[in-house]
């Protein structure tokens, strides 16, 4: 602003004083998180890292089959900060489709497990997002038996899903030395090793360990989204 001062102009110090607008304060990031079918083993996994990140400022979405929803519980990440969005059954075409529209206003998608990467990478590539690819150690039995009828049908698909998700992941978190192995040799380009929020069982720590344990992920998680994020508006 200026004043009038004998014909001329000159700065008006008042206005030298007024507050600048602040901007409204923005979530650093968004993260579409993803639990594919038969991976509810790994609920309270996505439990511990996706109700970890409202409060330190990350926008939540999680998605997942409408009974992993409700037998893991993570409904109950909605009180957290989450939103929880039940996906529909049909084939991958339709999931494919929602987690698109989902993905329209966050930063990142996160897929915990090849199989639930497998939609993800729609999404992902058609954004052109990031996509963060969890390699976690799948249960004991949870693997294709070549010798049975279909099995060596069913193991070549898992091995076509999981070059497909490993070649169109931005990165790879893996569980264990061996998993990381694995995913470098299915194509993962970058491929890290992450720890797991929550211990595998037999194994019952201690709360303080279990809690260290989540802490310890999350904040890998948080360097991983900052790493390869780029916030819209910044």
């Amino acid at each position: 602003m200026m004043a009038t001062v004998g014909g001329g102009l000159r700065p008006d110090r008042r206005a030298r004083l007024l507050p600048s607008p602040v901007p409204p304060r923005r979530p650093r990031t968004g993260v579409l998180h993803l639990l594919g079918a038969g991976e509810g083993h790994l609920a309270p996994r996505v439990r511990a890292l996706a109700g970890a990140l409202p409060a330190r400022g990350i926008r939540a979405t999680v998605c997942a089959p409408a009974e992993l929803v409700e037998r893991g519980g993570l409904g109950g990440l909605v009180a957290l900060g989450a939103e929880v969005v039940p996906l529909p059954r049909g084939s991958l075409s339709r999931w494919a489709a929602e987690l698109r529209a989902r993905s329209a206003e966050v930063d990142v998608v996160h897929a915990h497990g090849p199989a639930g990467g497998l939609p993800a990478v729609s999404a992902a590539l058609r954004r052109r997002l990031p996509l963060v690819v969890g390699w976690p150690v799948r249960p004991v039995g949870d693997h294709p038996d070549t010798l049975a009828p279909g099995g060596r049908i069913r193991a070549g698909l898992r091995r076509a899903a999981e070059r497909r998700v490993a070649g169109a992941a931005t990165v790879v978190l893996a569980d264990t030395p061996e998993l990381l192995d694995h995913a470098r040799r299915r194509g993962a380009r970058d491929a890290r090793l992450a720890p797991a929020p929550v211990p595998r069982p037999p194994a019952m720590p201690r709360p303080g360990d279990r809690v260290a344990a989540e802490e310890r992920a999350v904040a890998l998680l948080l360097a991983v989204y900052d790493e390869f994020s780029r916030p819209r508006g910044s």
